[in-house]
């Protein structure tokens, strides 16, 4: 199967290798199933259609799609645009101290290096708005996320206690143990990896 990187160039047969597949995202929650395939003027993949298996539907662009084995991966939006805004401020602010370099190396004029170090700075500045915003969203995000993880975590504290008790069967509980788990472990893993990222945001600028 195509790598990430070449996935907008596919042949015919691999487009429609697509049509079924399961879905997940890289915390391990199933999101539905492939039904259709956007391509672009150039006949190159430009996103699926996902059926959430409630009859809504998503559109996801190919640059979140990532393969696990027979498996589409769905990367999360704010994980993708967090790694791209840490790229972008590691080169600004490599390029502002290139020129810092070359001015005290005196190997450019002090009138390039204001032109060019203003434009790098107000780069920077235009960086740190999209920081200041994408920390708003992961914050936003892990606000959701606690919600999560303590509503499922007092269900199955709950269900955990009613185990000993007539309200439950050793079957009953079985079931709804297996449902909420897993879904607490994704939420957790999700949690994690957010307050990380938001970490190395705060880091930054």
């Amino acid at each position: 199967m195509a790598k990430q990187g070449k996935m907008t160039q596919l042949s015919e047969s691999e487009l429609r290798s697509f049509l079924g597949k399961g879905t997940a995202d890289s915390y391990g929650r199933n999101l539905g199933r492939i039904i259709g395939v956007t391509l672009n003027n150039y006949g190159e993949m430009e996103a699926v259609e996902v059926e959430k298996g409630t009859g809504e539907l998503d559109r996801i662009p190919v640059d979140q799609l990532t393969f696990d084995r027979d498996r589409v991966v769905i990367v999360s939006r704010w994980k993708i645009e967090v790694e791209s805004l840490l790229k972008d401020i590691d080169s600004a602010q490599k390029r502002l101290g290139a020129l810092n370099t070359l001015l005290k190396n005196q190997e450019i004029p002090r009138s390039l290096y204001d032109e060019l170090s203003r434009k790098q700075q107000n780069e920077l500045d235009n960086l740190k708005a999209k920081k200041n915003l994408a920390m708003n969203i992961l914050q936003s995000r892990g606000r959701e996320l606690d919600t999560q993880i303590e509503e499922l975590t007092k269900v199955l504290i709950e269900i955990k206690a009613g185990k000993w008790s007539s309200d439950f069967s050793n079957k009953a509980y079985d079931v709804a143990s297996k449902s909420i788990e897993p879904n607490l472990s994704f939420a957790t893993k999700e949690k994690k990896e957010l307050a990380d990222n938001l970490a190395k945001l705060t880091k930054i600028l």
